[in-house]
């Protein structure tokens, strides 16, 4: 198991583009009709606006590369400047503010993000997606989560930011961005999405609501705990955020038409119902 996760933390970037390719795979047969018991996928009012998406997935991919720059330019500076002596000054403030009454409370909220958990409610909502025979939401699904662990790997490698001293609880690995903001970001902000195509408008809202809550907390969770800085932290909701954005930009665009995607709606033999 060690060995597997080595090995993907070397070969992320090109799992990654795996990954994707079978994505583009997977449409170019919907789009001509093959297996076509898996495209059931149900239509739908709920449209969050492509220029909504692209705003918030841009946003949120320039703060995480200002946070990466400014990560690399301080990392090695001492005594600490910029991006990591902020990061320090927060670090004090927020453990020392931490009672140790909390510490147990914390240390189970932050299992929220665990891999374990998300792989698990990953794989449940994934088995009952193809259950459903909601195809195309399927292939967003695990586009959106699965990517979005492969991202984290990457700019682990490249950066190698090591974690805050003295965490109250053990992690391995480095630190930029965090991985448990970033998967909660994108699995809760899937669930969300995929629970607002289902429900009534009045639901939708409560429901986002609730899924940024999730995802903030259990951020913050990781620097209560000290495992994290807060700009880990931020990156790695960033990063969730703006994946997740343009994979439901993209399945908007496939369901509905419009631009280079056009044709996949043009020639499916399986209209959406």
């Amino acid at each position: 198991m060690v060995s597997l996760v080595q090995w993907m933390d070397g070969h992320a970037i090109w799992v990654l583009l795996l990954l994707l390719l079978a994505a583009a795979g997977m449409l170019h047969w919907r789009a001509h009709g093959r297996i076509a018991w898996l495209w059931q996928d149900r239509g739908t009012d709920f449209r969050p606006g492509g220029g909504r998406l692209l705003a918030a997935a841009g946003l949120a991919a320039a703060t995480l590369a200002l946070l990466a720059v400014g990560v690399h330019l301080s990392q090695s500076v001492q005594p600490p400047q910029g991006l990591m002596a902020l990061d320090l000054a927060l670090q004090r403030v927020v453990s020392a503010g931490l009672p140790p009454m909390l510490h147990p409370l914390v240390k189970g909220w932050t299992r929220l993000g665990d891999l374990r958990v998300m792989g698990l409610l990953s794989l449940a909502v994934g088995l009952w997606l193809l259950w459903q025979r909601q195809g195309l939401q399927l292939l967003s699904w695990t586009v959106a989560v699965a990517g979005t662990g492969l991202w984290v790997r990457c700019i682990k490698a490249a950066l190698q930011r090591a974690r805050p001293l003295d965490g109250l609880v053990h992690e391995t690995g480095f630190s930029f961005p965090s991985g448990h903001s970033a998967g909660a970001a994108a699995v809760f902000g899937m669930l969300a999405w995929l629970a607002a195509r289902r429900l009534p408008p009045r639901w939708r809202a409560p429901v986002l609501a609730v899924a940024a809550l999730l995802a903030l907390s259990t951020g913050l969770s990781r620097v209560l705990l000290s495992v994290h800085y807060a700009s880990d932290v931020l990156a790695g909701l960033c990063l969730g955020l703006a994946w997740t954005a343009l994979v439901q930009w993209a399945t908007d665009r496939i369901e509905h038409g419009g631009g280079a995607l056009r044709s996949l709606r043009a020639e499916a033999q399986l209209p959406l119902r």
